[in-house]
């Protein structure tokens, strides 16, 4: 019998059932709540309109039965005690959970968004508690008011939160960049406690633009690009001095992928000396980009053969898997089976850093 690998997945998902929400949503905002995340979802159906006919209801976009992967459709995307069954079929110790869409429908309700990230977390936690060290959320977090979210972040970790989620780019929210000096006493709390910051893949305003103009019917070249998009992200908190500034703090990309990052890290390091970066008399950044890489930030991903390859040149501690489930991605109820043949030829204790080890150690589990 193959030798079974510990699996803490760092990124799966889950859909909190509405009812539960609205539970700790003040009732005169739940039907504005229903019109935003209705606007939203209908953004989300136009990205991927050749999965329009397998949408079952609202509240779960392209996850229906009839989908064509094994986990679609299944109770466990909602349901807690389903969901800890199929990580036994799957052989999944825990799970790093992601909410929803984190929280972007939230900010159209203008001052009321906060109401809605609370009430989102407040499930979240109560969904979670039928086992709290195999289902953690990550908590998300509005960024319009600092202040705010540096009391959400006090709240969470008295209820043993583990990571929180913020927006790959602010800007999109209409919020300063997270270079800027409001960031702050979140950054500070963040340090304090160990939270992990984590940054989901995701489209932005260009992505949408470039949407509008492919003439693909399962729009195929916008929906290869946002991971190769967080690049940015990368270079936001390595050359902008965030972690100069903060040493303590974590980052993590998730459901990036890997295999463009040993490129990325070594081009902005060869730039450091080409375009002459240590030149200038104020240094924001005192070492080479990749060393904040390899001290501040993770990333995650399912299927990367690239990046398993160049795992060196990443940082085989900067690297976590994740199933993925239910999307489409999802390795569900294959994982063991994929990381025997993924991984195949990679020594054992790096695959248990990979698999399970990185993560136990980021999210302090």
């Amino acid at each position: 019998m193959a030798e079974r690998y510990r699996i803490v997945s760092a990124d799966s998902h889950v859909t909190i059932p509405r009812e539960m929400v609205l539970e700790h949503l003040p009732k005169r905002l739940h039907e504005p709540l229903a019109a935003a995340e209705a606007e939203f979802f209908a953004r989300m159906m136009a990205a991927k309109p050749q999965k329009e006919k397998q949408k079952q209801a609202l509240a779960f976009p392209n996850m229906g039965k009839g989908a064509p992967w094994p986990a679609a459709g299944r109770a466990g995307e909602h349901d807690a005690v389903e969901r800890l069954k199929d990580m036994d079929v799957d052989g999944v110790e825990a799970e790093i959970l992601y909410v929803g869409a984190g929280g972007a429908a939230y900010y159209a309700l203008g001052a009321d968004h906060i109401e809605a990230f609370r009430a989102a977390n407040s499930a979240a936690i109560e969904w979670a508690s039928i086992d709290p060290k195999r289902l953690m959320p990550v908590y998300i977090l509005p960024i319009a008011d600092v202040s705010v979210a540096v009391k959400e972040v006090e709240r969470i970790v008295a209820e043993h939160a583990k990571a929180v989620q913020l927006p790959l780019i602010p800007r999109e929210q209409g919020c300063p960049p997270y270079w800027d000096a409001s960031y702050d006493p979140l950054w500070e709390i963040l340090s304090d406690t160990g939270l992990p910051i984590s940054q989901h893949v995701g489209s932005n305003s260009y992505l949408n633009e470039i949407l509008g103009e492919d003439p693909t019917p399962f729009k195929g070249i916008m929906q290869s690009l946002p991971p190769i998009f967080m690049a940015e992200c990368v270079a936001d908190w390595t050359v902008s001095g965030v972690l100069e500034r903060w040493p303590d703090l974590k980052v993590v990309l998730v459901e990036s992928g890997i295999g463009w990052i040993p490129y990325y890290l070594e081009r902005l390091d060869t730039m450091v000396d080409n375009h002459g970066w240590d030149t200038f008399p104020e240094k924001v950044i005192t070492e080479k980009p990749s060393f904040y890489w390899h001290r501040n930030m993770a990333a995650t991903f399912e299927q990367d053969v690239v990046g398993v390859r160049n795992r060196d040149a990443i940082g085989v501690e900067n690297l976590m898997w994740a199933t993925d489930y239910p999307h489409p991605d999802s390795t569900w109820p294959r994982s063991q089976q994929v990381l025997h043949e993924h991984f195949e030829g990679v020594p054992a204790d790096e695959i248990e850093m990979i698999a399970a080890g990185n993560a136990t150690r980021i999210y302090n589990l």
